[in-house]
């Protein structure tokens, strides 16, 4: 690849790849056997034309986003063990619009437009348990869960309200290995299908056998496309998270693209970035597991001489998830142990693959601000092997950090808190230059940035079918 590279004519646009070692031939020294799919690589090659700055900060863009995207794509609204039980609901919202989620019976979520048809007033603003039914606030009207009308109050005074007609609006909705999706389009393509190949890929990885252990939530002042694009791509570690680069490729990972709708970024853990300095393995080990390349403790784990940290590493995995939760690992392979392996689903849900504790992102605007977002991160425990040791589940508080807080204050993010935070630093400078800029417009890398530019394509699909039709 060096020698293609040293002559750029003879390189068939976005066929380029980082001279290094490249992901996939690393797959070849694991020392496990490696899923099929893993080796598998899609990187159409999808134009190298600038992006429009006002995709961005243009207050007109959001808006076709809101009324053409927003409205047909399948959302992340929560997980199933957020409302555990019947009667059990959380209220998911996205733009103006709000969406009451609720456990109908034992093995039926639903969901519903979070609006009273007497006066409008919202139903529900928080979390509620054991609900045996959906009860306006304002005067009283009331429906059964399953969204059929129970009492009408003052009913002599609405001869004019037919019961039957009176069920609350529903919204599409479906489940997929444990997480609760919405749309908002009564027509669209089934969820699987929408998904594909992410099904395929995490049924090894089983997150329906999980459940959730770690949920926070934060404003961020920008686009939510900017927020997003900062967790697309491994190119900005080296200069935004210098302290990974003895442990983590950046220039040489992994990045396919499927479909309209997924995504994929799969960076190796375990070697040094192609742009780190000199450095043992004993240090990868170390800035693995103890943030440092130089620790010098009793109890700390040794490379042997001659072995590698990555295999060292993973099998350090497996030996400490088997007594988490009892499931077997020997067989899974080093890939699956340690790698980020960061799946996205258009447009805001990031699953990650693999078997230790799963993170998942999500983002979105907040509220009708093009200029503000939300985003999440979440994490998955895996279920014990042996349900009678499982401990009855309660449905975890999401952490809310406020303005003056950094993603570090939330303790329970330990050492990826003090990751996010260097990524926050990076947005607000983003957001301010791309309003300074005088090009207008911004450049990607063909390869390295081909996902940002595939959702930029794929947003450009649905806003040329137009607002969605009531």
């Amino acid at each position: 690849m060096s020698e293609i590279l040293k002559d750029k004519d003879s390189v068939k646009p976005g066929s380029a790849r980082t001279p290094d070692e490249s992901y996939t031939d690393y797959l070849d020294q694991d020392s496990k056997t490696v899923p099929k799919f893993m080796y598998e690589e899609s990187a159409p090659y999808l134009g190298s034309e600038d992006i429009s700055i006002d995709r961005y900060i243009s207050k007109e863009f959001f808006d076709k986003e809101a009324e053409s995207m927003w409205t047909r794509v399948w959302q992340f609204a929560c997980r199933v063990e957020d409302i555990p039980n019947v009667g059990d609901s959380l209220v998911y919202d996205i733009l103006d619009y709000s969406f009451v989620i609720i456990r109908t019976e034992e093995n039926k979520i639903q969901g519903y437009y979070n609006s009273c048809l007497h006066r409008a007033r919202k139903l529900k603003t928080e979390r509620s348990s054991n609900s045996e039914e959906i009860k306006c606030p304002f005067h009283g009207y009331c429906w059964n869960l399953d969204g059929t009308l129970k009492h009408t109050p003052a009913a002599w005074d609405f001869p004019h309200v037919k019961p039957e007609e009176w069920n609350l609006p529903q919204v599409s909705t479906d489940i997929w290995q444990g997480f609760v999706f919405i749309n908002i389009d009564d027509n669209a393509m089934p969820l699987l299908e929408y998904l594909d190949p992410v099904p395929e890929h995490h049924e090894r990885w089983d997150l329906g056998n999980c459940k959730k252990s770690i949920h926070v939530s934060k404003v961020v002042p920008g686009n939510w496309k900017i927020v997003q694009e900062a967790f697309m791509e491994a190119f900005h570690a080296t200069e935004i998270h210098p302290q990974i680069m003895p442990f983590q490729a950046d220039e040489n990972a992994r990045y396919d693209v499927y479909g309209d709708h997924v995504n994929r970024n799969i960076a190796l853990v375990g070697k040094p970035s192609p742009n780190c300095w000199d450095t043992t393995e004993q240090e990868i080990f170390d800035t693995i597991f103890y943030g440092s390349g130089r620790v010098e403790t009793e109890d700390k784990i040794v490379v042997p001489e001659g072995e590698e940290a990555r295999k060292v590493a993973a099998q350090t995995m497996r030996d400490a998830f088997k007594v988490n939760d009892g499931h077997d690992y020997s067989d899974k392979s080093d890939t699956e142990m340690l790698d980020a392996i960061v799946y996205n689903v258009f447009p805001n849900f990031s699953p990650w693959g693999g078997f230790p504790r799963n993170l998942i992102y999500r983002f979105r605007p907040n509220g009708n601000r093009h200029d503000s977002s939300i985003m999440e991160a979440i994490f998955l425990q895996r279920n014990h092997v042996d349900s009678a040791k499982e401990e009855s589940y309660e449905p975890i508080p999401i952490h809310y950090l406020n303005e003056d807080e950094c993603w570090d204050d939330a303790e329970e993010l330990t050492g990826i808190g003090f990751i996010f935070d260097q990524d926050m630093a990076n947005i607000p400078e983003l957001e301010a230059g791309m309003r300074a800029s005088k090009k207008g417009a911004v450049t990607y890398a063909n390869y390295q940035e081909s996902r940002l530019r595939h959702y930029h394509q794929t947003i450009d699909k649905y806003i040329a079918k137009g607002p969605l039709k009531a």
